[in-house]
């Protein structure tokens, strides 16, 4: 994304003209500003520090183009360019992040934003809401009418999906002809009559294939934070119970929805991949077509002194 001012702070609070939500980011992490024709950037107290090419910032520090800037755990490649490239780079980013087939986000782009949502709804006690939706029979429409049929049957399910959700929600293709959903501000029963009302639209949606109408229908898990074990810390674990879920709708017989049952879970088979998630920086990719900086790609790793979660100031 494309820096929005000449002079930009950065951090967890959504009041910044960019957020980053990282656990070791600080609230007013660090500010950008445009200075004599040149960027620089200053640290603002964090509690991990900003670093610049693996240096410490102290005061200011001139940023070039190119050069890696780590705020946190989360890696930065700020850049200097005009429109040809901006357009050129979203480009480049759109495809890392889409399913080619149906223009949804893709499953990387998923896990990465799961972890991020599921870190602000623990901290800050917001529910967070995961539905899980499969296809029913989907093996069957192939056989019947053909792989070029299945792909239209998935393009339009998933602009159906896309229809069906509030701008604040994200919709993924998780793979094959699973579909998945994360869902902000939903209560428990909410989240119910959200996969129901999901469920309806794929019903009565009107698919044809060649003058044939080709009836889908759907079923749905739906997991959320309220039902997961308490002190869970990884994100993965709302994924594991939603899945259960969709295959108690798959068992009850298909077309239905299905609440998670929180006895049936625990973190051991999630932990591992928790670990691992959070080992690794995350980096963020910010477009904005009038602006003359942005941060993006994934810079790769930076050494310096391990972070540690920042304070809720």
């Amino acid at each position: 994304m494309t820096l929005p001012r000449d002079v930009s702070v950065l951090g967890r609070d959504t009041q910044n003209e960019v957020t980053v939500i990282d656990d070791s980011i600080s609230r007013r992490h660090a500010r950008i500003s445009l200075r004599d024709g040149h960027y620089e950037v200053e640290d603002l107290g964090s509690t991990n520090g900003t670093y610049v090419a693996g240096a410490m910032v102290s005061g200011r520090v001139r940023l070039i183009d190119g050069v890696r800037v780590q705020l946190g755990n989360t890696v930065f490649r700020f850049g200097i360019q005009d429109e040809v490239e901006r357009a050129a780079s979203k480009r480049i980013y759109e495809m890392s992040v889409r399913d080619g087939l149906t223009g949804l986000y893709n499953r990387r782009y998923f896990d990465d934003r799961l972890t991020s949502e599921f870190a602000y709804a623990i901290r800050h006690r917001t529910p967070l809401c995961v539905l899980m939706c499969d296809i029913d029979h989907f093996k069957q429409i192939n056989d019947r009418h053909g792989h070029a049929s299945g792909d239209l049957v998935l393009r339009r399910v998933a602009g159906e999906l896309q229809a069906s959700v509030r701008t604040e929600d994200l919709v993924a293709r998780f793979g094959g002809e699973e579909f998945i959903v994360l869902a902000r501000g939903i209560d428990l029963e909410g989240g119910r009559a959200f996969g129901e009302r999901i469920r309806g639209v794929i019903q009565r949606a009107v698919l044809m294939a060649e003058s044939t109408r080709i009836p889908v229908t759907m079923s749905i898990g739906v997991s959320h934070t309220q039902n997961v074990p308490k002190n869970t810390t990884s994100a993965e674990l709302l994924i594991e119970a939603a899945d259960v879920a969709l295959y108690a709708a798959k068992r009850g017989g298909r077309n239905r929805v299905e609440l998670a049952n929180p006895s049936k879970f625990t973190q051991t088979n999630a932990a591992p991949a928790a670990a691992a998630a959070s080992a690794k920086p995350r980096a963020r990719v910010w477009e904005k077509p009038t602006a003359p900086a942005s941060f993006e790609g994934d810079a790769g790793p930076v050494t310096r002194p391990k972070s540690k979660p920042a304070p809720r100031e």
